[in-house]
């Protein structure tokens, strides 16, 4: 399993080095707007497939390949990364490798338990999610494995909040009628301010879901909230384009391993690689015309999903 990918530029962390530490789709949750797809193995125990040394060989050989300029290295990948017992340790070993802030991305659904816990604090930013303000929303948008409760994921993340660690931003996806009506809006702002994270990322959907009655809400819409929730809160925006890197000698593989994480637009799929839109839509038509990735359309634009 490779589980170094990127850089790709992030809505929420520039240009970032992504770290990828446990099997596709092995997670807690099994969330409707999952841009990866369904979970295939919807676990809350601890996942040790992938060793640490394999993580940091290949991100050795990564760093050493040619120079990169990076904002942030994340692990977070395709599948649920606290649920790995060793994440302190790799978070730890990574920070000795690079200059900049490792950040790691969770849906929260474990940091009650104190052994996990634990093993975030190695991070320099946490970005825990929280899609629900209730019981009932959390099982429909969450669809946590059967033991968790949402009594559970609230407690974790204000364990979290007031741990003198690392900074926190949370991220709280809407989805139109299902978590958005003003009382619901409300109520999030009530567990937002006991989790007291330094920034709050308004996120909605933007990518094909993997249900498609998980809808995006309007950008009137998102203001809205955003203002409500105040200065902390801040509308994730696709990342600027001082931010994409040139390169050169792109190879069709590369658009496979990064369509295969997640869809993409052609351009993301430009600024991630550093190409034009004129260099990159004609490998993007052999690549579909080999059956190797494939076109779809979401919210009026098309995305790339790898097949």
């Amino acid at each position: 399993m490779k589980t170094i990918f990127g850089p790709v530029p992030s809505r929420r962390l520039g240009f970032s080095l992504g770290v990828d530490i446990i099997p596709y789709k092995t997670c807690s949750f099994d969330c409707i707007y999952c841009e990866l797809g369904k979970t295939d193995s919807k676990t809350i125990e601890p996942v040790e497939v992938i060793h640490p040394e394999t993580v940091l060989t290949e991100l050795e050989r990564v760093l050493s390949a040619s120079p990169l300029t990076l904002d942030f290295v994340t692990v977070s990948g395709s599948g649920e990364p606290t649920l790995h017992p060793l994440l302190g340790v790799i978070i730890q070993e990574i920070k000795k490798m690079v200059s900049v802030p490792v950040a790691l991305l969770t849906n929260g659904s474990l940091l009650f338990k104190d052994e996990v816990l634990e093993r975030v604090q190695a991070a320099d930013v946490v970005l825990p999610s929280l899609d629900a303000p209730d019981r009932d929303v959390f099982q429909t948008v969450n669809r946590p494995h059967p033991s968790l409760t949402f009594d559970q994921l609230i407690d974790g993340l204000i364990k979290l909040g007031k741990s003198k660690g690392p900074r926190i931003w949370l991220e709280v996806l809407l989805l139109r009628g299902i978590n958005d009506t003003p009382k619901q809006i409300e109520t999030f702002g009530q567990y937002i301010k006991k989790i007291n994270p330094e920034k709050i990322h308004l996120n909605t959907v933007i990518r094909p879901p993997v249900e498609n009655y998980a809808a995006p809400l309007s950008d009137e819409r998102m203001n809205e909230i955003q203002k409500n929730w105040g200065p902390r809160a801040e509308i994730i925006s696709v990342p600027a384009q001082d931010k994409v890197q040139s390169k050169s000698g792109l190879q069709e593989s590369k658009i496979c391993d990064l369509v295969a994480r997640r869809p993409c637009t052609a351009e993301d799929i430009a600024q991630c690689l550093g190409l034009s839109i004129e260099e990159t839509v004609p490998l993007i038509n052999r690549l579909i015309q080999a059956k190797k990735i494939t076109h779809e359309l979401f919210n009026r634009q098309g995305f790339y999903r790898g097949i």
